[in-house]
């Protein structure tokens, strides 16, 4: 996940199934080691603890200098990418439900989706989410997303 919350909880407001339970599912499921998260900058105390004690992948705020270092050691495996429209600053993208200041610009999500690209990992799936349209008057959130969305397709299908 490249976002700005954690979603590593096993329920949100009494819902097993919501926006911010899934990545806890997957890592339920193939393990939190096996699990990254880049760019967070939002969360509970419990869900950050759980993650550093489960062996969960968690870097917080930056998201191209920590996956520059983690891509080597996934070479071969598979990966399913997930990124959330909000690990962008509100300035570039506030069509979002969760917006969290702090976040990174559209250079480096690019960046991030063309290292991913070159790297030596098979994609095996990808989506980009959170985007909210009517939150943004500008369209400036829905145009990033589909240049990342563009960048994606054509780097992660070989």
């Amino acid at each position: 996940l490249v976002g700005s919350e954690m979603c590593i909880r096993d329920r949100y407001e009494g819902e097993p199934l919501s926006h911010s339970t899934p990545l806890k599912k997957i890592a339920n499921l193939i393990g939190p080691e096996n699990c990254y998260s880049f760019g967070i900058r939002s969360g509970m105390k419990e869900e950050f603890e759980w993650a550093k004690t489960s062996g969960y992948n968690l870097f917080k705020y930056e998201i191209v200098e920590p996956l520059r270092q983690v891509l080597p050691t996934l070479a071969g495996k598979k990966v399913y990418v997930t990124i959330d429209i909000d690990v962008l600053d509100p300035s570039a993208a506030p069509g979002t439900g969760t917006q969290e200041i702090g976040g990174v610009t559209t250079k480096e999500l690019l960046e991030v989706v063309h290292m991913i690209a070159r790297a030596d990992v098979d994609v095996i799936g990808a989506d980009l989410v959170e985007v909210c349209p009517a939150y943004d008057q500008s369209d400036m959130t829905a145009i990033a997303a589909a240049k990342v969305l563009r960048e994606m397709m054509i780097g992660f299908i070989k």
